[in-house]
């Protein structure tokens, strides 16, 4: 997290708020606004084939997605840095980083005896460890794993981009920023202008949920850049963040990292594999998976 984050993340506490997050271009070719901010509206219909490769980088609330593989309705798969999930038709698997991390582990040990763990619960903790190595998939609940990040600032799942829903097709919701964009001037495959960030969707978490506290009038001039390929399709949506926070430290503050959205493969994701042999997660996990860094 970057000291800029950390002092939004402060400065969102402090006001009682939460929150959430260069392509070429070709040669010059300029469009009227209405028909750059339109054709900029129809380059998301190319999610809806529900075929597709994307990243996504400097959110907030949700980590960062370095890979997501979409290929509608057979299955999709999310990674993120430290836990993978992915559906492939009705199973649902887990692949979780953390306790491939001996140092995480003995620490989580360590609490765990602090706060009065029986033997049989130590003893369920030493069998997850097993299975959640990083290094194996492992089936499990979807609904019981949902559950246990929903436990807010508490699971080590709690920032896990849930799978999308029967109809969603929209992976990286990049319709959320797409919606809030009010101005738009297109030169050959780049599109540039602003956006407002009080009309994305706080649901989305890819940007603070009251960005007006936190960059004050400028977030509802937030700069934007988008690339098109030949086919119309977006393949890059970046939005710059404010050069200054509302409440400006005097010793200054690190520049916030860009929000960042890449989409690739249209109509080539070829759909997950579900793993042979996948181990069953045992039910004890899913309470250990819920409070794992409390």
């Amino acid at each position: 997290m970057t000291t800029t984050r950390m002092l939004a993340v402060a400065l969102a506490a402090v006001l009682g708020v939460g929150g959430c997050a260069k392509a070429g271009t070709s040669p010059a070719e300029t469009a009227p606004a209405g028909d750059a901010k339109e054709a900029l509206l129809k380059s998301a219909d190319a999610l809806k084939t529900g075929n597709y490769s994307f990243s996504r980088t400097g959110t907030y609330l949700l980590q960062d997605l370095q890979r997501g593989d979409v290929h509608l309705p057979d299955g999709v798969l999310l990674q993120h840095e430290q836990r993978a999930v992915m559906r492939v038709g009705d199973a649902f698997y887990l692949r979780y980083f953390l306790y491939g991390n001996a140092e995480l582990r003995d620490q989580y040990m360590t609490l765990y005896k602090q706060h009065g763990a029986t033997a049989a619960q130590l003893k369920d903790f030493e069998k997850m460890n097993a299975l959640l190595d990083g290094k194996r998939w492992v089936r499990a609940d979807e609904k019981k794993l949902t559950a246990a990040a929903a436990i807010d600032e508490q699971s080590g799942l709690d920032a896990m981009t849930p799978l999308p829903k029967a109809g969603e097709h929209d992976v990286p919701k990049v319709g959320a920023l797409l919606t809030a964009v009010t101005t738009a001037a297109r030169s050959g495959d780049t599109i540039t202008g602003t956006l407002d960030a009080t009309k994305v969707d706080p649901d989305a978490n890819l940007l603070f949920s009251e960005p007006t506290y936190l960059y004050g009038p400028a977030a509802r001039t937030m700069s934007y850049q988008a690339v098109l390929d030949g086919q119309e399709r977006l393949t890059e949506f970046t939005v710059t963040m404010p050069s200054q926070l509302a409440s400006e430290p005097a010793e200054g503050h690190e520049p916030e990292q860009p929000l960042v959205i890449k989409i690739s493969g249209y109509g080539e994701t070829a759909a997950p594999t579900a793993p042979k042999d996948a181990p069953e997660l045992p039910q004890s996990a899913y309470e250990v998976l819920s409070r794992d860094i409390d």
